[in-house]
């Protein structure tokens, strides 16, 4: 398993939820770094194999892992 970085959006009708929500999240494994309330989006960082179980928390609306990208030839990552 590899950790990796996350951002978590909650849907619009369960913001007034958030921190219940990232509660949920922390007891699945997140390592919750931040609360974005205003947006709706939790950030921090989960075994990657163990994303797959913040779907069954209601009012989770997408999960988005970060990623590195290759841009020109340098080879350096962005």
């Amino acid at each position: 398993m590899s950790r990796v970085n996350v951002a978590v959006a909650v849907a619009d009708d369960a913001r007034g939820r958030i921190h219940e929500i990232a509660a949920a999240c922390r007891a699945l494994g997140l390592h919750h770094s931040a609360t974005l309330a205003r947006v709706g989006v939790l950030t921090g960082s989960m075994e990657s194999d163990d994303l797959v179980r913040l779907w069954a928390i209601p009012g989770v609306l997408a999960i988005e892992v970060e990623c590195g990208f290759r841009w020109g030839t340098t080879g350096r990552t962005h």
